[in-house]
């Protein structure tokens, strides 16, 4: 008698995209012995929705059959194709922090590399997009495997000035930034926010950012003024035009002084810092002239 997954194998060897109406009641019919909120049905369910091009009605069932603990080698599959679907409709940092949580010893991580190199590069980050996608690529070819990953370090975004909204959120006495730690253990601040993309405003890119980045919406954004950041980082000349808010926002006002928040597409994290500890000789915080247009 065949298995469940031998009639799932069948089922997605016919599947058409050209019958969504037929698709969905067949799949029904093969899992009609699964319990509806089952991993293995979640995921089932949530891959049609994304063969079909329904990614919006693909994500709540991709992240309920992995809260719902479904296992390898389907939450890995689960993952990849959360963070494809993520993608499309929009958000490559929820993609790029999803694709965070596949091992790299993972018979898909190579997978795992080339849809993080699709977001990273719908993201503004294409040097970074080619570099994981070398990285993912030179396993494959023993050959010259040293040579691509060493050309694929060298590679660097090409010079340009760059157009970046912030957000400054500021609570008696305290300033809510980004940590970051420099190549020679320097650390160093920056307001939290990121690119302007083409034909997007200002402010409505500082409150996408906040949204990508840390998950929570903005009550509200006021321009306090436009700064210019030319630095120095890693070696190289950077050159930013800064849109500075004020911002409000009571999801982190409500933050206690002591957490912090995980970036979800970086390695870093955001709280709170002491306005009196900042500036020269201190900790540095960037843009240099974005605290002073507040005060």
């Amino acid at each position: 008698m065949p298995s469940l997954d031998d009639d799932l194998a069948a089922f997605w060897c016919a599947a058409d995209d050209t019958r969504a109406d037929g698709m969905h009641a067949e799949l029904r019919r093969v899992l009609r012995d699964v319990p509806e909120r089952h991993p293995r049905a979640l995921f089932e369910r949530a891959s049609l929705h994304d063969f079909l091009g329904q990614e919006v009605q693909a994500i709540p069932l991709y992240r309920a059959a992995l809260d719902a603990g479904i296992e390898e080698p389907h939450r890995t599959e689960a993952l990849i194709q959360l963070a494809s679907s993520l993608r499309n409709v929009g958000d490559p940092s929820g993609a790029m922090s999803t694709l965070q949580q596949v091992d790299p010893a993972d018979d898909l991580a190579d997978a795992a590399r080339a849809f993080l190199a699709l977001a990273l590069f719908d993201d503004g980050k294409p040097a970074a997009a080619l570099r994981t996608a070398l990285h993912a690529l030179s396993a494959h070819m023993p050959a010259y495997e040293r040579s691509i990953d060493a050309y694929a370090e060298e590679l660097r975004t090409p010079d340009r000035v760059r157009v970046i909204a912030v957000g400054l959120l500021v609570r008696d006495g305290w300033v809510l930034a980004e940590e970051y730690v420099g190549r020679e253990g320097d650390r160093f601040l920056r307001a939290p926010g990121g690119g302007v993309e083409f034909g997007e405003r200002a402010d409505d890119a500082v409150r996408r950012e906040f949204s990508e980045e840390l998950d929570v919406a903005l009550d509200g954004a006021h321009l306090l003024g436009v700064v210019e950041n030319i630095f120095d980082a890693h070696g190289r000349r950077g050159h930013e035009i800064v849109y500075v808010y004020e911002i409000r926002c009571a999801a982190l006002e409500a933050l206690p002084l002591s957490q912090r928040i995980a970036v979800r597409d970086a390695d870093t994290t955001v709280g709170w810092y002491r306005l009196d500890t900042l500036g020269a000789g201190a900790l540095p915080f960037h843009p240099v002239e974005a605290l002073d247009l507040r005060r």
